[in-house]
C-alpha cells in the first residue's frame, strides 16, 4: 500500500498549542465558544470573572462539564497594581469562592486583567495557592474587531508552546468566527492544541 499521499497530507507536528479565553463567562459567546471547541476536541482554559459567574452560573457549569479548565481572573476585573494587598486577596478569593459555589471546584490558575502584574500581585497569587498564567500571543479580540483580523493578530505569531489570548465576553464578538479558522489552520501548520501544563 502506498503511503505517501497520507505523509503528504499529515504536516510534521512542530509543537503544541494552548488557547485561553478572558472575561467569560457570558451568554453569547461562551456557548458558541464551546460549541466550536466540542467540535474540534480542543481543550482551553476559561478566565473567568466571579461578576460573570453569579450571572451566568449555567454557562460555568457548561464549561466545566465539557472538561476545560477554570481559571480565576479575579471578581470584577480590576487593575491589581493600583489596590492595596488586602483588597488583591479579595479579589482573588471572591471570585474563587464563588466559582466554588458554582462548580464545586476552586481553581488553581490565575491571570491579572489587563496582564497587569508585579512582583507584589505574583507574590499574593502564589501565596494564595494560585499559579498565575500570561500569554504569548494577543488576538486583541476584545477591541470588536471582525473575525479576519482576530486570525490575523494570532496565525503569524504562533510558536511551539505558545499561549494564545482570546475572550469570552463583552465586545469579542469577532471570535466566534475566527475560532474555527485559527484552530484548522495551526493545525494545518503542525501544531497541537493541548491542556494548559507549567510547562506549556
Amino acid at each position: 500500500m502506498d503511503n505517501s499521499r497520507t505523509r503528504q497530507q499529515t504536516p510534521a507536528r512542530v509543537g503544541t498549542l494552548t488557547i485561553t479565553f478572558d472575561d467569560g463567562p457570558d451568554a453569547e459567546y461562551t456557548p458558541q465558544i464551546l460549541e466550536t471547541l466540542r467540535h474540534y476536541g480542543v481543550p482551553a482554559v476559561f478566565f473567568c470573572i466571579g461578576e460573570q459567574v453569579a450571572r451566568y452560573p449555567d454557562v460555568l457549569r457548561a464549561i466545566d462539564a465539557a472538561g476545560h479548565a477554570i481559571g480565576n481572573h479575579t471578581m470584577t476585573h480590576p487593575h491589581l497594581t493600583e489596590l492595596p494587598d488586602d483588597e488583591i486577596r479579595k479579589q482573588l478569593t471572591d471570585a474563587a469562592n464563588q466559582i466554588e459555589a458554582t462548580i464545586g471546584k476552586r481553581p488553581h490558575l490565575f491571570r491579572p486583567p489587563y496582564g497587569d502584574m508585579d512582583e507584589r500581585v505574583e507574590r499574593i497569587a502564589r501565596e494564595l495557592g494560585y499559579q498565575p498564567v500570561l500569554w504569548d500571543v494577543d488576538s486583541v479580540d476584545w477591541s470588536g474587531i471582525p473575525g479576519p483580523t482576530v486570525a490575523a493578530n494570532v496565525l503569524p505569531h504562533l510558536k511551539p508552546g505558545a499561549i494564545v489570548l482570546q475572550h469570552a465576553g463583552e465586545h469579542a464578538e469577532g471570535t466566534p468566527a475566527a475560532l474555527p479558522y485559527i484552530i484548522e489552520v495551526a493545525v494545518a501548520m503542525g501544531y497541537d492544541w493541548v491542556p494548559f501544563t507549567s510547562k506549556s
